[in-house]
């Protein structure tokens, strides 16, 4: 399981809040707002900044894509099982 999951958003965005909507129960991600101060810090850390979301953070993993981003999510929470 990767240390840390991270979903890069920002407000009105149509594609964000299919991700989030799906985002399995016992899968502990941390929702990141691009437009914040903290989500900002966090998407240079990752050299995302100018990336569009939803953005998926898995470790050094970057996906991309709210198809790509939904399945992966639920590959890694059946893999928590």
């Amino acid at each position: 399981m990767p240390d840390e999951i991270l979903l890069f958003t920002k407000p009105e965005c149509e594609k964000c809040d299919y991700v989030k909507a799906r985002i399995p129960e016992n899968l502990d991600i941390k929702i990141l707002d691009m437009t914040s101060m903290e989500g900002m810090a966090h998407a240079a850390y990752h050299e995302i900044l100018d990336r569009y979301t939803p953005i998926l953070v898995v470790g050094d993993e970057i996906v991309e894509g709210s198809i790509k981003i939904k399945n992966r999510m639920k590959e890694i929470a059946e893999s928590q099982k």
